[in-house]
C-alpha cells in the first residue's frame, strides 16, 4: 500500500494547491497529532483545509476531525508569525519532494519536505530557520537543521532547473548506470535486484525528474523492452533512440498533467475477500461498492500496467488533491471505526459476563432446591432404615462408647455386609450430632427391591438385603448421601429439608430482583465507560458540511416557502440591506427598540409576484419577537414596505448610524403578532 508521495505526486499537489490557496488568508492551525497539522485558510464565501501529514502528504480535506485540546508550542510559534497572514505563493523546489508556501510575497515561507522523516520548516525571508517540527543532527548527505541556521536549497533536486532531455544526457546517464552495476557487482555484499530491472531502477536516480513508475508507463505505452540491460541500449542506436522517445513520452505526460490548475487522479483498489459488489450503479451503490473495496495505490494518471490488471478496480477522480483526500481518509477511516468497534465489543463482553454471573448463581440455588426436595424424599421412601441407623447410632452413644470406637465398630459390620451399618456413610459426624446415610431415591429403591427378587430370593428370606458386595457398593455410589441429625425423627430430618428447600426458593426470588437491578446498574456503568473511552478517541470521519451564505443569519423558510432572513446585530442589519435585498423583495420591521430588520427573498425571476399574507406575518413575528416586546411581553404590531422605500439617504442635517434606514412612504402594518417563537434540529439518519 503506497504511504507517501512521490515527486510527480509533490509536483501535481503544489500546482494545484497554487491555484486554489494563492490568495486566501491563513486563518489559524491546529495540532491532529505529533506530526499531523491542519492550516485552515479562508476569505469571504471560500473556506479551504489544508491536511499535512509530515514526511507523507499533503492536501486539501473535504472530511472534519477532531483538533487537540491545546495547542503544541510548535503550532502556537506557526500562529504567532503566519496567522492572518495572505498565501501569496506554493511551488515545489526542483523535483525534490520539497512544497514551499510563501506568505506576505516572501516574507515568511514554510517548507514541507516528503523525505525520510519529514519536517515542516518556517523560515523568514533570508531561509534563516525560525522554527521547525523536529531538528535534524548532520549526518551523511544531510546538513543540520536547527532554529537559527540557514535553510539550504542550493543542494536540492534540480533547484536551478530541470536538465533538457538530450540524447547526450541519456548516453551519460547510461554510462552512470553501467559503472554503478559494475562496481555493486564487485563488493562483498551484493544487492538483491529484480532480474531485468537495472535500466529502470538506474534512470529514475540519473534522469530523476521521471519516477520509476511513470518510467514504467511510458516504456509501456511506447512498446519498450524495461528488461534490456543497460550495456545493450548503450552499444545499440536503434535501442538508444527507442528509449530516448520513451523517455520523452513521459516527459510530455508531466506537461499535460500539470497544463490545467486540477488533474485527474486515479485510485487503484483490490475487492475484500468475500465481500460482492452491488450491480446497481447508483450513487448508494457506489459508495457501498467503496467500503468493499482495499485502496492499494494512487496517481496522477492511469499507468499502463493498473489498467491492463483485471485484479485491480480504478476509481476517477476530478482532481488529485481530492484522490488523496479519498484515499488517506478513507484508510483513517477504517482505523477509527476498528477502534471504536473494539470498544464496543470489549462493553459487550463486560455486560455478558455480569449476566452469566447472575444466571450461574441462579442455577446455584436451583440446584440447591432440587437436592433438598431429593433428599426429603429420600428419607420419606427409606424411613424405616433412617430410624434403623439413628437408633444403632443412638444406642452405641447411650452405652457411653467412645466416638472413634463407634466408627470402627460401624467400618467392621460394613465389610460383614451388615444392612444397616451398609447404609452409614464414614467418617461419622457425632461432634455435629449428625451422620451420613445413603438412601436410594424413591424409584431406586423400587428397581433394585425387583431385581434382588429376581436373583437372590433366597438370601433375602435371611438378611431383607441380598446381593453380593460389589452389588451393594454399585448400589452405594447410585445412592444419595442425606445428613441427618441425630437428635430429631426422620420425619423431622425430612421436614428440615423441606424448609432450607423454601429458604433457597426464597433466595431465588430475591436474587432475580437483585440481579436484574444489578444488570441494570452494571449496563449503565459499563456504558459510562464506553462513552468515557469513545470521548478518547477521535469520531469517524464525516464530510465538511458547507453552510449556506443564508445561515449567518437569523433566517427560517415560511409555509409557503419563501426565504426569510433578519440580522443579528446593527452590522448584519446593514449588510442584508447593502447586499441581498434586491427588487421584488419585501422589507419587514417593528418600531420597537431592538427589532431586527427582516427581508423577504422574492423569486428573482419573478419579482413582481405578490408576497402572500401568511409569510408576511410569519416574517412580521420575529421583527417583533427580536425586539424588547418579547421581555415585555407586549404583542405589537410589524410593517412591512416594498425595497425602493428603504433608503440610506438621511435628511439634510440628520444622521443615519449603522443598521438604521430611512422609510420613505406609506407603511403596510400587520396584525399583531404573537410572541410565539420555534426552534428546530434537524438530524441526518443517513
Amino acid at each position: 500500500m503506497k504511504q507517501r508521495f512521490s515527486s510527480l505526486d509533490v509536483k501535481v499537489i503544489a500546482h494545484e494547491l497554487s491555484a486554489s490557496l494563492v490568495s486566501l488568508r491563513l486563518y489559524n492551525i491546529y495540532d491532529l497529532s505529533s506530526k499531523i497539522l491542519l492550516f485552515k485558510f479562508a476569505k469571504p464565501d471560500n473556506k479551504k483545509q489544508l491536511l499535512i501529514d509530515s514526511g507523507f502528504r499533503c492536501h486539501l480535506t473535504e472530511f472534519s476531525r477532531t483538533t487537540a485540546a491545546s495547542p503544541s508550542v510548535f503550532v502556537q510559534k506557526l500562529r504567532k508569525v503566519l496567522k492572518t497572514r495572505r498565501l501569496t505563493s506554493v511551488s515545489q523546489i526542483g523535483t525534490d519532494r520539497i512544497i514551499e508556501f510563501q506568505f506576505s510575497d516572501g516574507l515568511y515561507r514554510i517548507y514541507l519536505e516528503f523525505f525520510a522523516g519529514g519536517n515542516v520548516i518556517l523560515t523568514d525571508n533570508e531561509l534563516k530557520i525560525l522554527t521547525l517540527l523536529r531538528n535534524v543532527p548532520e549526518g551523511e548527505g544531510q546538513e543540520p537543521q536547527r532554529p537559527g541556521l540557514i535553510y539550504s536549497l542550493e543542494n536540492r533536486q534540480n533547484y536551478g532547473g530541470v536538465p533538457a532531455l538530450t540524447k547526450d544526457r541519456l548516453r551519460e546517464a547510461l554510462q552512470t548506470i553501467i559503472e554503478k552495476n559494475a562496481a555493486s557487482a564487485t563488493t562483498v555484499k551484493k544487492i538483491k535486484k529484480k532480474p531485468g530491472d537495472e535500466l529502470r531502477k538506474g534512470l529514475a536516480v540519473t534522469i530523476n525528474e521521471l519516477p520509476p513508475i511513470l518510467l514504467d508507463h511510458a516504456m509501456k505505452v511506447t512498446g519498450f523492452d524495461s528488461t534490456v540491460q543497460p550495456v545493450a541500449v548503450r552499444d545499440d542506436d536503434v535501442l538508444s533512440d527507442r528509449l530516448f522517445r520513451s523517455l520523452e513520452a513521459g516527459r510530455n505526460l508531466v506537461d499535460a498533467i500539470t497544463s490545467s490548475d486540477t488533474c485527474k487522479g486515479y485510485i487503484f483498489a483490490k475487492t475484500r475477500p468475500g465481500v460482492e459488489q452491488p450491480p446497481d450503479e447508483s450513487t448508494q451503490a457506489e459508495q457501498q461498492s467503496r467500503k468493499g473495496l482495499l485502496y492499494e495505490d494512487f496517481h496522477p494518471f492511469l499507468p499502463h500496467q493498473f489498467a491492463e490488471n483485471p485484479a485491480y478496480t480504478v476509481l476517477e477522480f476530478e482532481s488529485f488533491g481530492k484522490t488523496v483526500d479519498e484515499f488517506f481518509s478513507s484508510i483513517e477511516g477504517q482505523k477509527l471505526e476498528s477502534r471504536l468497534t473494539e470498544r464496543e465489543a470489549a462493553a459487550r463482553r463486560k455486560l455478558e459476563a455480569a449476566k452469566a454471573d447472575q444466571e450461574k448463581r441462579i442455577e446455584g440455588l436451583k440446584a440447591v432446591q432440587t437436592l433438598n426436595v431429593r433428599k426429603a424424599n429420600a428419607i420419606e421412601a427409606n424411613i424405616e432404615r433412617v430410624q434403623e441407623a439413628m437408633d444403632a447410632v443412638n444406642g452405641l452413644i447411650s452405652q457411653g462408647m467412645d466416638w472413634e470406637n463407634i466408627g470402627n465398630l460401624i467400618d467392621r459390620e460394613r465389610r460383614l455386609n451388615n444392612p444397616v451399618a451398609l447404609i452409614i456413610s464414614l467418617p461419622l459426624k457425632l461432634h455435629e450430632n449428625t451422620i451420613t446415610v445413603l438412601l436410594g431415591e424413591a424409584e431406586e429403591d423400587q428397581d433394585d427391591e425387583d431385581e434382588a427378587y429376581e436373583t437372590d430370593s433366597d438370601d433375602d428370606m435371611d438378611s431383607g438385603f441380598g446381593g453380593s458386595v460389589a452389588s451393594n457398593m454399585k448400589n452405594q455410589n447410585r445412592r444419595l448421601a442425606v445428613d441427618i441429625n441425630l437428635g430429631m425423627s426422620p420425619f423431622s430430618n425430612a421436614r428440615e429439608y423441606y424448609e432450607e428447600r423454601k429458604v433457597a426458593a426464597f433466595k431465588e426470588q430475591k436474587t432475580k430482583q437483585q440481579s436484574e437491578i444489578a444488570l441494570k446498574s452494571a449496563g449503565q456503568k459499563i456504558e459510562a465507560e464506553l462513552r468515557k473511552g469513545l470521548k478518547q478517541e477521535k469520531p469517524v470521519l464525516q464530510p465538511i458540511r458547507r453552510q449556506m451564505w443564508f445561515e449567518k443569519f437569523v433566517w427560517f423558510l415560511s409555509t409557503d416557502g419563501y426565504l426569510v432572513l433578519g440580522g443579528k446585530d446593527a452590522q448584519q442589519n446593514e449588510l442584508l440591506y447593502r447586499r441581498y435585498l434586491k427588487k421584488g423583495d419585501i422589507y419587514v420591521h417593528a418600531d420597537l427598540h431592538g427589532a431586527a430588520s427582516v427581508i423577504i427573498k422574492n423569486d428573482p425571476s419573478t419579482p413582481d409576484a405578490p408576497i402572500p399574507p401568511s409569510t408576511l406575518s410569519q416574517a412580521g413575528s420575529l421583527a417583533v419577537c427580536s425586539s424588547s416586546a418579547w421581555d415585555s411581553k407586549a404583542s405589537m404590531s410589524a410593517w412591512w414596505v416594498t425595497t425602493d422605500q428603504v433608503s440610506k439617504s438621511a435628511p439634510a442635517g440628520e444622521f443615519l448610524p449603522t443598521g438604521s434606514f430611512m422609510i420613505r412612504g406609506k407603511k403596510n402594518f400587520l396584525p399583531a403578532s404573537q410572541l410565539i417563537m420555534g426552534f428546530a434540529l434537524m438530524f441526518k439518519v443517513s
